[in-house]
């Protein structure tokens, strides 16, 4: 069998900014705050770039984060619609949540719990252990309505707080997310503090007890090295990876600006895996545009490939700029010499 009759390695990236995107507002008061139909259209947007799954929003209590507050509105807006097969999840911190987002008719929850203890209590005001057993709980709901159950462990790397994350704890929730019944987990650099030899031994570690896991990671960008701990995963064995358009996003159980760790763009994942050979389905030039748009949305951001979408858009733009300089009067070129 020659080369071109393999079929090309893939990964699954989500799109996360209307969640983790929008809850960057919390602590950014200059920042804008969407409209319901905006986060709609924006949505509408992203399933026509050919992304598998979108995380829709989060179904937190509004007073903890009011710019989720639309939640079930933003539902009741795209559940049962045909968007190509794109999936829809939701981010639920809580059996709460799970309960509002399983009754809001979601596909899939994303149930959250933090690998650092001290994280852990800021972000829930639950212990690991009992973040754990009420996630069982949101499972047992799930499964009685045929929802869709993944598990996001926050923290799995480094925590603001206490340093390097014990490896211990990344496999102690795994293990009973195992025991659980799920089966698709991602690892989550929550502050972008993680270098690409740690999400390696991670993921490996992760991969290496439970094969079975549709493994996958959640970037911030803190240190720059989001895109390379990304690539130094997919290598491990992860597949499934979360971008938020524009690179907007980052935690709220946190003391510094949440813009500084902003979440991996998704643009910039596209970019990296197609250039390097693996096919995520995902149309760059419509993703880098969207990548504007949440930019515009909010008034920020930090997508790299944002501003060219491709390769070949870059080319042509500097080639349109030679031509222009060729095509000028002699001293009339705007560049200076010397």
């Amino acid at each position: 069998m020659t080369s071109s009759d393999r079929e090309a390695p893939t990964v699954r990236i989500a799109e996360v900014f209307p969640r983790d995107g929008l809850q960057t507002l919390l602590y950014e008061p200059g920042l804008r705050q969407p409209s319901t139909d905006e986060k709609v259209a924006f949505i509408e947007a992203v399933a026509a770039t050919g992304v598998p799954e979108i995380e829709i929003t989060g179904f937190v209590h509004p007073r903890v984060i009011p710019q989720l507050a639309d939640a079930e509105a933003i539902a009741e807006r795209l559940v049962g619609r045909d968007l190509g097969g794109v999936k829809l999840r939701a981010l639920v911190p809580n059996l709460r949540g799970a309960q509002r987002a399983i009754a809001a008719g979601v596909a899939k929850i994303s149930c959250l719990v933090a690998a650092s203890p001290t994280y852990q209590r800021l972000n829930s005001n639950m212990s690991i252990d009992e973040n754990l057993e009420d996630i069982e709980r949101s499972v047992e709901l799930a499964s009685r309505s045929g929802t869709e159950v993944a598990l996001g462990m926050a923290i799995s790397f480094v925590c603001p707080y206490d340093g390097l994350v014990p490896m211990e704890s990344v496999l102690h929730i795994a293990e009973r997310g195992y025991q659980l019944g799920i089966r698709d987990i991602h690892l989550s650099d929550s502050i972008g503090l993680a270098w690409p030899a740690l999400v390696r031994e991670r993921v490996s570690a992760v991969l290496d007890r439970w094969p079975e896991f549709q493994l996958g990671l959640h970037l911030h960008t803190l240190a720059g090295t989001a895109l390379g701990n990304a690539f130094a995963g997919y290598e491990a064995g992860a597949r499934g990876f979360d971008g938020s358009a524009g690179g907007i996003g980052g935690g709220i159980a946190m003391p510094i600006h949440t813009t500084e760790m902003g979440n991996v763009a998704t643009e910039d994942l596209v970019y990296l895996f197609e250039s390097s050979g693996v096919t995520t389905g995902i149309d760059l030039t419509t993703c880098a545009a969207n990548g504007r748009r949440a930019m515009e949305l909010v008034g920020t951001g930090g997508g790299h490939v944002t501003g060219f979408g491709t390769m070949e858009r870059f080319l042509e733009i500097n080639r349109e700029h030679l031509a222009e300089i060729a095509s000028a009067p002699p001293g009339q070129s705007g560049r200076a010499s010397g």
